[in-house]
């Protein structure tokens, strides 16, 4: 069936810019309420990758106090970026990839889509992998026998643990290749469940601890001089597991039934939902030093220690569903919105989503994820190419463009955003050099450290620098830019 063509401010859009998945929603379709961002917030934040993240403060030396302080410090910088790189996604109902457009050119935004689209990938891939630890559980705890197919090996993995991957696999298919309102309805009772399991760990970590006051009275065993350098390492790798996620804040908030409900949902969800999450991974953290005399930083395998079948059962069921969530509403979404930017004429958002698990299946994550060192290494990685784009679209939105984009623009080439924006692309290279330095350049290591900071800092204001003289002829007019209609 042929798909509806839609005249975007009158103007009929270039078929390789435009599709049904990538057009302005108005009207109905702009349904989702605070109360769906609160949800989806909800599933987003028990992410077991910031999880680890969280607690690996602690291994490093930190106090309980300290590593709580290097969460919230994160999580609110992520939560003010969001706030600000959410608004034109709910003013104009069209995702990341489309709005992208006006920084960097209709045919220059492929670039940082692209690279956004082979990052969501790879972590769709991770977060599988991690589902996929907690499958393996489940089974272990459940047939007796289940550990000795181990033996076999397939790709790297136990044959076990490749069966586990596969029911992941297919499980995320069930929910991806279903649309957007698949997703929206999944997220409204997968986001609250893994609180449970959350809040049961915190009480086993008091019980063997001696109570919450032993918790969180772990003195810090850093140096002082190491403090600070990690301190910001830890928010930059923190940031990095949000980073993606900042950008294309867009995909959600474009559902959004107005400014007011995204703004309250998010507002609820993420921020304080994070922190709580964080300080429940820190508490639980700390109870495996008494419980195990070493940190122990994944929570799968904190259950997977209980000598109860049903308590591992059902906590790693929990984890499961959490991790499905958090993919689907982060990863999942984002790249079916991005590939299908890639080739609107051949690809909508399903298809787009089965190519990522495809590719993020084949992607071996097992293959390096639990290695020392490497997902520190990854995240920072992920935040210094991620930042500079959100540095430029903040920029151009807010003051270039003075909050208001021309929306038929937006989706032809032969508009005012048309072809390639030089000094977008001239502002990202800047500014991802300038976040890669410390890990370039030896004698300057520290900087990295910082990287998500610097790389938003110097490539917002390249391209403020770039663009200034450009401000007024490029501001788009006052008039309504939301009009569409169907032919």
């Amino acid at each position: 069936m042929k798909e509806e063509r839609v005249l975007v401010e009158g103007k009929e859009p270039n078929k390789n810019l435009y599709n049904s998945d990538l057009a302005p929603l108005t009207g109905e379709k702009k349904n989702w309420t605070w109360w769906a961002y609160a949800t989806i917030w909800m599933g987003i934040v028990h992410n077991i990758v910031a999880w680890e993240v969280a607690a690996h403060l602690m291994v490093a030396g930190m106090s309980f106090w300290q590593a709580f302080a290097c969460v919230a410090s994160a999580y609110l910088v992520a939560f003010i970026a969001i706030a600000f790189n959410s608004y034109s996604g709910s003013k104009y109902g069209v995702p990341f990839p489309v709005l992208i457009r006006a920084s960097f050119g209709t045919k220059g935004a492929q670039i940082p889509v692209f690279i956004r689209a082979c990052l969501g990938i790879f972590w769709f891939g991770v977060h599988m992998y991690i589902g996929s630890i907690a499958v393996n559980v489940i089974l272990a705890s459940s047939f007796p026998a289940w550990d000795s197919l181990g033996n076999i090996n397939v790709l790297g993995l136990g044959l076990n643990e490749f069966i586990a991957f596969v029911i992941t696999f297919s499980l995320h298919a069930v929910v991806i290749t279903h649309g957007m309102e698949r997703v929206r309805k999944f997220e409204a009772w997968a986001g609250p469940v893994i609180m449970v399991i959350a809040v049961g760990l915190v009480f086993w970590a008091a019980n063997v601890s001696g109570g919450l006051g032993n918790l969180v009275s772990i003195p810090s065993t850093i140096s002082s001089e190491d403090f600070w350098p990690t301190f910001f390492l830890g928010m930059t790798a923190l940031l990095g597991t949000v980073a993606t996620l900042i950008l294309n804040i867009s995909d959600l908030t474009r559902f959004s039934r107005s400014q007011k409900d995204h703004i309250v949902g998010q507002g609820m969800g993420m921020p304080t939902m994070f922190i709580l999450f964080s300080l429940m991974a820190l508490l639980t953290t700390a109870g495996t030093m008494y419980a195990f005399d070493e940190p122990v930083t994944n929570p799968i395998y904190v259950l997977a220690g209980f000598e109860n079948p049903f308590i591992v059962i059902v906590g790693a069921l929990s984890i499961l569903v959490s991790t499905l969530s958090v993919n689907v509403a982060t990863n999942g979404v984002a790249v079916g919105y991005d590939l299908t930017n890639l080739a609107p004429s051949k690809l909508n958002f399903r298809k787009s989503g089965a190519i990522a698990l495809t590719i993020g299946a084949i992607s071996a994550p097992w293959l390096w994820y639990e290695e020392g060192g490497a997902l520190d290494l990854v995240l920072g990685a992920i935040g210094a190419t991620m930042a500079p784009v959100l540095g430029i679209m903040l920029i151009d939105f807010f003051i270039i463009r003075k909050m208001n984009y021309n929306l038929a623009s937006l989706f032809r080439h032969d508009g005012i955003y048309g072809g390639w924006n030089r000094n977008g692309l001239i502002a990202f290279i800047v500014g991802a050099l300038a976040a890669y330095s410390g890990l370039i350049i030896p004698s300057i290591s520290y900087l990295y450290n910082y990287n998500w900071f610097i790389g938003v800092g110097v490539a917002a204001v390249t391209y403020l620098a770039l663009m200034w003289s450009k401000r007024t002829a490029v501001t788009d007019s006052k008039k309504k830019d939301t009009d569409s209609k169907v032919i």
